[in-house]
């Protein structure tokens, strides 16, 4: 059962496969002390279904966290519609929450975030006891808050992290694998983009699940992972407390925690804990409890000023109508001015990079929008439909990455910006898929005074392609190999004993011959104005003359830009020379800037580049 194209607030279980039971849609507020302020989302479920039980949803750490967010929406939404009040939330320094990953003692502050959500969600769902799910490192951080409180009738482990040693190894050679060099000079750890710090790491590796000394709750789930093979290292642990301990290896978890583009929510896995939820509920039968809603719903942070000082920065989570039964989801940052008579800012839309939701890879548009707001401009991080946490339009699937309806969403948040929010003129910037919405939007002629893609990847995206099948960028690569083997032994071999893929070797062929031809071929019919189907030259043109500056910015050998020089033929150059559109070029960096330092050479870049626009706005296209 697949739960893509699902409407807001339904959900469909295995049990009960074509009933939906809907739901409110959820709120998203701030909670916790002032100063170190947690973002989350309460699914709050009808009021006559309302159970005196909730579920309480810690998230893993890093990039498993921006793989796992949709799926633990899922499970947010399946237990708020089988009327438990669910509560989804970013721990401190993650996602929307107050803070970065430099903060000293940080396992120490997380464990203050699982009281303050467990505390939080009784409170403002209404409950006297709660369940906690949690994912890898959120099981385990679940697992120690539990063991310190009487309040948690239950704990759902899934793929805990039973011994944080070994963990910490795994975190080492992930980084290792990619362009991120795992221990770092200063002994802090970097992996998939996040960073760890060393004391973080050190506290980490001290935990051993193995050594609970109390239960950290009567009833424990633990659902293993699909992906390896084994028995659980911890249960054995667990039953010397004599609880109602289950293991179980549902299907699911190894998809669920793929790269966000390509992750699948675990239906058996949810169907599966939803069933237990609701057995564990028949035991303690518990009624639901008078609710306080939440009542903060901005978070105010004090961030570097250009000039020394501190900022006040607001980030208010906002919803944008589309004229459609779907709004978008998107964080509002904004210098926090008192000042009624404030001219109008300029202003920044982000949009996502691939299926991430709107904290950006690597957490990096939060960092921006922050820092780009205490410099006086107003930043939108977006989720376009069917992206992180805005739902699909109707009849549209969830996670589609080249949506056909980008253009809409972007046009949508622009029309909030200028309307409701007041900018003066607004900016686009976007990695990857958000590259290419960026520059369609400026094509399609948004009012936008600049478009920044970075890292774009195709400039023609064809509705219905596979993110699996082979692109263009990655057949250019394939040429550049296999130029470099042509005249040895090796690929031929290979051929003759079916080694190689022929009718891959024949795409790269026909390719090859086709990208020497079709620069001239295509420039002549430009000339001769002749009708193009892909016309890239044309369309710089087309953005360039409503007075929208293009800026470009590659990662050092980034197979985008040979796509740009390649298929704009002689417009690029001329444009360039006009300074309609800049290139920009980041050394030693990956497609997603996972290295620290590669992201410290584009902030810098992009710092540059927005420079015009907190000087002073310019005229609106």
């Amino acid at each position: 059962m697949s739960t893509q194209g699902r409407p807001k607030g339904e959900y469909r279980s295995a049990q009960h496969e074509g009933t939906p039971v809907s739901a409110p849609e959820p709120q998203p507020f701030y909670f916790g002390p002032e100063g170190a302020e947690l973002f989350g989302w309460l699914h709050g479920p009808d009021a006559a279904r309302r159970q005196g039980l909730g579920l309480l949803i810690c998230n893993p750490f890093g990039f498993e966290e921006a793989c796992a967010h949709r799926s633990l929406r899922h499970f947010a939404e399946a237990a708020s519609a089988a009327g438990f009040p669910s509560l989804r939330f970013d721990m401190a320094g993650c996602g929307n929450s107050q803070g970065d990953e430099f903060e000293a003692n940080a396992p120490t502050k997380w464990l203050r975030c699982v009281h303050n959500a467990i505390d939080t969600l009784k409170t403002a769902g209404g409950v006297s006891q709660v369940l906690v799910l949690g994912v890898r490192l959120g099981a385990t951080l679940a697992t120690l808050a539990a063991s310190e409180r009487d309040d948690v009738a239950g704990l759902i482990a899934i793929a805990p992290v039973v011994r944080g040693r070994t963990y910490i190894r795994e975190l080492t050679m992930l980084g290792q694998t990619g362009s991120a060099p795992g221990e770092r000079a200063d002994g802090s750890l970097e992996s998939a983009g996040f960073l760890m710090t060393r004391e973080t790491a050190a506290s980490v590796s001290q935990v051993d699940l193995r050594a609970l000394t109390q239960a950290p709750a009567p009833r424990v789930l633990i659902v293993e992972r699909d992906d390896v093979t084994g028995v659980s290292e911890w249960a054995p642990t667990l039953k010397q407390f004599e609880l109602d301990v289950r293991v179980q290896r549902w299907p699911g978890y190894a998809l669920m925690m793929e790269d966000p583009q390509r992750a699948v929510v675990p239906d058996a896995m949810v169907a599966g804990v939803m069933a237990c939820i609701n057995e564990w509920a028949s035991q303690v039968k518990l009624a639901p409890v008078a609710a306080e809603p939440p009542q903060r719903t901005a978070l105010r942070c004090k961030l570097p000023a250009p000039d020394g000082s501190a900022a006040q920065v607001l980030e208010t989570p906002v919803h944008i109508d589309t004229g459609t039964a779907t709004r978008l989801f998107g964080m509002l940052v904004t210098p926090e001015i008192t000042d009624a008579s404030a001219s109008p800012r300029p202003a920044v839309l982000m949009l996502n990079s691939g299926a991430i939701h709107h904290i950006g890879p690597n957490r990096l548009w939060v960092r921006l929008a922050r820092r780009w707001a205490a410099r006086g401009m107003t930043v939108l991080r977006l989720d376009i439909a069917g992206i992180g946490d805005s739902p699909p339009r109707p009849d549209a699937q969830e996670n589609v990455v080249y949506s056909p309806h980008a253009t809409q969403d972007v046009a949508a948040a622009l029309d909030y910006l200028r309307t409701q929010v007041g900018a003066s003129e607004c900016h686009l910037v976007g990695l990857c898929s958000g590259a290419y919405h960026s520059f369609k939007a400026a094509v399609a002629g948004q009012p936008v005074a600049s478009a920044t893609m970075i890292n774009p990847l195709t400039y023609f995206w064809k509705k219905g392609t596979q993110l699996s099948d082979v692109k263009e960028y990655e057949l250019d690569e394939l040429i550049a190999k296999f130029r470099g083997k042509v005249f040895t032994r090796e690929p031929w071999l290979k051929l003759l004993h079916g080694q190689l893929d022929v009718r891959l070797v024949a795409a790269v062929a026909l390719r090859r011959v086709w990208g020497l031809l079709a620069p001239n071929l295509t420039e002549a019919a430009r000339v001769l104005h002749f009708p193009l189907r892909h016309n890239l030259a044309g369309e710089l043109e087309s953005a360039v003359q409503r007075g929208i500056r293009l800026r470009f910015v590659f990662a050092a050998r980034a197979p985008g830009f040979v796509l740009l020089r390649k298929q704009s033929g002689r417009a690029m150059k001329r444009l360039l020379e006009r300074k309609s559109a800049t290139i920009d070029f980041i050394a030693d960096a990956d497609h997603t800037f996972t290295r620290l330092e590669a992201r410290e050479r584009l902030v810098a870049v992009l710092d540059r580049l927005m420079q015009p626009a907190t000087d002073g706005p310019h005229p609106q296209a």
